[in-house]
């Protein structure tokens, strides 16, 4: 990510007080997304700058294709999320802060916030851990494989609990 360019990036050298309203529409490639995101990434940003700070309101959209961790099958998923941050104009020594995630500190002499890994960062957060095409997805046959969402099965799996093997060995039959 260190030779590109910013593309979510704001000029604040000479931005007046009040509300300032950015859109903003780039290439999942442009930011280091990998081949899961589909299309444009879709940026709304809501400045608003006071005498020594700005409060950053960012949504974010962008298409992905994922495989469900139960049936392989690809879906698609929309991310859609949104996150806030404040940034103060100052020396990082004279600004006390509370939440290092919420704030950051900007020298007096910065003329642009970059909002790219933010956005990067946002969009992988809102991916969770376990992907699911659908709830209640069935997953995969362990015997014959099939996919349970689509084609019923006769198997029969026998679910076998280990714990118990020990008590087995001590019954007479």
């Amino acid at each position: 990510m260190g030779d590109l360019v910013a593309e979510f990036r704001i000029n604040i050298s000479n931005l007046s007080e009040g509300i300032h309203e950015y859109s903003f529409e780039v290439p999942t490639s442009k930011i280091g997304l990998d081949d899961r995101f589909r299309g444009l990434i879709k940026v709304q940003v809501k400045l608003d700058k006071s005498l020594r700070q700005i409060l950053l309101q960012s949504s974010i959209e962008v298409g992905s294709e994922l495989e469900c961790d139960r049936c392989l099958e690809n879906f698609q998923r929309q991310v859609n999320t949104s996150y806030s941050l404040v940034y103060i104009q100052g020396d990082r020594s004279t600004v006390e802060v509370k939440k290092e995630e919420e704030i950051q500190v900007l020298s007096t002499d910065t003329n642009y916030i970059d909002l790219d890994e933010d956005v990067r960062q946002y969009i992988l957060l809102d991916i969770p851990q376990k992907l699911l095409c659908k709830d209640d997805c069935q997953g995969l046959c362990p015997i014959c494989g099939v996919n349970k969402n689509v084609t019923k099965c006769d198997c029969s799996v026998e679910v076998v609990d280990s714990r118990w093997d020990a008590l087995k060995k001590l019954s007479p039959n």
